[in-house]
């Protein structure tokens, strides 16, 4: 067990979130349960899971799907994955906000899914929710995956639209907007927007994107920059700028900065000496 390697965390504005990337694991896993739905994105090595009367084997590409409270056993020979364990209680909300009925209690099908895109979106977010990144873009692409995940594994989830809350849509994504400009500073939650418009996540996400041409968290950003930008141009520290705008550090200023205007906060800075600004 000496040669694994193993990082695990909790993203408690994600309702205690786990996530786990482990390496170079070989074990042999006696019969057990998670109370969690597990979500395992196989980077290298095998999974052999004992579960529903037979062997699963789960290689490189493949997603490893397991239900709460599902028995099995599991082999691991050199693995390396990715994994995320879902409450059911989260999972069953996210349902409800999509406008489902209850989840049965075994709700993946399939043990061993074999499906490139909706691994590589598992896999990003599972490193996005390994960054120093707002809370807001995490909780943003945690749901959107999930009900890529929901809809992948459901297909009746594919025809079905997101309940809405007829009209006051422009006013609600004035009130997030006004929000987030007067709390640009801050690491603003999902669920704080919500509580201003009682709109479901994934309806607010997607008429905030309609109306403003960005998510919440990439507005935000929107917002943090320009404020950046006088300061930097009024000869602010970088790294006061970025802790003064809400970034984690100079280095996600710096990237943010690029990305958005093109130039770096310090070309950015020299461009605009002796410019009446």
């Amino acid at each position: 067990m000496h040669d694994w390697q193993l990082k695990f965390w909790r993203l408690p504005h994600l309702d205690n979130l786990e996530l786990l990337h482990a390496a170079r694991v070989t074990h042999d896993y006696p019969r057990h349960m998670h109370e969690e739905y597990s979500i395992a994105a196989i980077l290298q090595g095998t999974e052999i899971t004992n579960c529903r009367g037979g062997n699963h084997t789960a290689r490189p590409g493949d997603l490893l799907l397991i239900n709460a409270e599902e028995v099995h056993s599991n082999q691991s020979v050199g693995s390396e994955y990715r994994l995320i364990k879902v409450r059911a209680k989260t999972f069953q909300q996210i349902a409800r906000d999509l406008g489902e009925p209850a989840l049965a209690a075994h709700y993946f099908p399939e043990l061993v899914v074999n499906d490139a895109l909706l691994f590589r979106r598992l896999l990003n977010l599972h490193l996005k929710l390994e960054q120093n990144i707002s809370a807001l873009e995490q909780e943003s692409a945690f749901l959107s995956t999930m009900r890529r995940l929901l809809a992948r594994t459901n297909k009746d989830y594919r025809a079905r639209p997101i309940a809405t809350k007829a009209g006051h849509e422009d006013l609600y994504v004035r009130r997030v907007r006004d929000y987030l400009r007067s709390h640009y500073a801050e690491n603003v939650s999902l669920t704080q927007l919500t509580s201003l418009t009682n709109l479901s996540p994934f309806y607010l996400l997607r008429v905030f994107h309609n109306s403003a041409g960005f998510p919440p968290h990439e507005y935000q950003t929107q917002v943090r920059i320009a404020h950046a930008r006088k300061l930097i141009r009024n000869g602010t520290p970088l790294s006061q700028a970025a802790l003064e705008t809400g970034f984690f550090d100079q280095s996600h200023l710096s990237r943010n900065f690029k990305r958005i205007v093109g130039v770096t906060p310090r070309q950015y800075f020299s461009g605009n000496l002796n410019r009446d600004n």
